[in-house]
Order: structure tokens, then C-alpha cells, then sequence
């Protein structure tokens, strides 16, 4: 496989766009967008979303450097209600755009820009998905050890009760095709918390899919009870409409003429290892 380490040199001719949720990132956001841009062609674009959780100028200081960068568009959502309306807003934008692949990672550094590379070496591969992998080797997860578990747990469970096989299912640094995000849009999510990242993944698996080792770094020691109680019933739900569809005879996933590939199988060199130009403010 071609080095793609450098897309900015390569002959890479897919658009990437980077979608990425903001809130008050005044502190790092200059350095967010830098690292973000040295891994971008002249024909990407990143999507910063933000909407009114932000009150620390981080939305302003966005549009400043959008005006110096004509590969970063911020978008304002004053109309988001939750974390999954931001994501969504970003996706389609990205997918109104006409972008190839759509990468979406972390605000505040939790996610390593310089592992970009490897989402585009898959996706060159020919995957309708990539997802960060914490948990697999070469990944790595630095955080409270709470936080730790509810990603195993929650991979565990999900794995258990929808049948998937994938070694992370609850990381939210991935990266789809046009046709495999606007399934997802079309299809919506049930969560208005973090658990949508593992129902977009059970999604996913029924589609040609592998895994990305990532390195993720949580400052946070807190889960909110309310997110747990709900990622469980969202679960239970999911799992009840898994048997039924198969008492029904109903295997997911496989309309539409979708790939196939449920073996997910790493593409080379994994275990080694988010419109045209111009500075743009979506909004008011």
C-alpha cells in the first residue's frame, strides 16, 4: 500500500472532512486547529461545531482563524439541545459539502490529530468505515481507571447482546464513506448521550469495517448516571429488536446493496500504527 503518512503530498484525490464538536476549548483550540490542518490535503475541510454550551470565546477565536485558514469552517448551532445534535449538525454539513470520507474526533485534544493518516490509509483501502480502536494493541487509553472500565464493560455488553466483534464500540474518533454517513443520518439514534457512538457502530458492522489503534487521552473521572442509565435501556432495546428481526428472519444491515465484510478484518499496517475552499462561518 502507498505511503500516506504526509496526505498533504500524496496523490490522494478523496476529500476529507473533519468534524469536530466544540464547547469552551479557548485554551487549546489554536493548537487543535494547527495539528488538525498539518494532516490535511488543499481539498479538505474541518467542520467546527459549536453551539450555546460555549461561553469562553472559543466560537470567536474560532472565526478569527477561519479567516487566516480557508480549510476551516465554523459552524453555529445555537439549535442543539444535546452532544448528538452537534455531531449530527457536523455530519451533515460535511455530507452537504459532497466530502468523500467524513473523519470525526474529539475537541480538547482527547484525540491525536497525527493519527489522522492511518483513518485515510483505511479508508484508501477501500472500508465504508474505520473506527478507533483504545483497546486493541498499539491503542492505548490514558484516564481515570472508571472511565477505563465503562469502555471495556460497555464494549463487553454490546459485543454480548448485538452480536458485533468489534474490540472498541464505544470510541468516538472514526471515519465513513459519503454512502455509509448518510445511512447513518438517515437512520438516526436513539441516545441523546454518548452511547450513539455505540449504536452508530452497531450500524457499522453490518458494512466493511475495520479497526484503527488510537491513543485517547480522558481528564475526566465522571460518567453521568444519567448516561449510564440510559446507554442501558438504549441497549436493551437494541437487543430486543435484534432478536426479533431474527425470529422475523430479518438479518440487519444487508439492504440497500451495502459491502459486506463482517469479518472486519485489520487492513494493512493497522496494528503498527473529519465544498470547495474558502474560509466559511456556517450561521450567525
Amino acid at each position: 500500500m502507498a505511503d500516506l503518512a504526509s496526505p498533504v503530498m500524496s496523490k490522494r484525490t478523496a476529500r476529507l472532512a473533519v468534524v469536530t464538536p466544540l464547547a469552551n476549548e479557548r485554551g487549546v483550540i489554536d493548537e487543535l486547529v494547527a495539528r488538525v490542518m498539518g494532516q490535511l490535503g488543499p481539498a479538505d475541510r474541518m467542520f467546527c461545531v459549536f453551539d450555546r454550551v460555549c461561553t469562553d470565546g472559543s466560537v470567536e477565536r474560532a472565526r478569527e482563524l477561519a479567516l487566516l485558514e480557508p480549510r476551516l469552517t465554523v459552524v453555529w448551532a445555537p439549535e442543539n439541545t444535546c452532544v448528538v445534535d452537534a455531531y449530527f449538525r457536523g455530519y451533515r454539513e460535511a455530507l452537504s459539502g459532497g466530502f468523500d470520507w467524513i473523519l470525526e474526533m474529539d475537541g480538547g485534544l482527547s484525540h491525536l490529530p497525527e493519527e489522522i493518516p492511518k483513518f485515510i490509509e483505511a479508508m484508501a483501502a477501500g472500508y465504508d468505515f474505520a473506527g478507533g480502536s483504545r483497546l486493541m494493541a498499539g491503542g492505548g487509553f490514558s484516564g481515570p481507571f472508571f472511565r477505563r472500565m465503562v469502555s471495556r464493560g460497555g464494549t463487553i455488553l454490546a459485543n454480548l447482546l448485538l452480536g458485533t466483534r468489534m474490540r472498541d464500540m464505544t470510541s468516538g474518533f472514526e471515519c465513513f464513506t459519503h454512502a455509509a454517513l448518510s445511512r447513518v443520518v438517515a437512520m438516526g439514534v436513539r441516545s441523546r448521550a454518548h452511547f450513539f457512538q455505540t449504536e452508530i457502530r452497531y450500524a457499522m458492522h453490518a458494512l466493511r469495517w475495520t479497526e484503527i489503534p488510537i491513543h485517547y487521552g480522558c481528564p475526566s473521572q465522571s460518567v453521568g448516571k444519567d448516561s449510564l442509565s440510559e446507554a442501558l435501556r438504549t441497549l436493551w432495546k437494541l437487543f430486543r429488536e435484534r432478536r426479533k428481526g431474527k425470529s422475523d428472519g430479518i438479518e440487519r444491515g444487508k439492504s440497500d446493496g451495502a459491502a459486506v465484510d463482517v469479518r472486519g478484518d485489520e487492513h494493512p499496517g493497522a496494528d503498527g500504527m473529519r465544498s470547495s475552499p474558502g474560509a466559511g462561518s456556517v450561521g450567525p
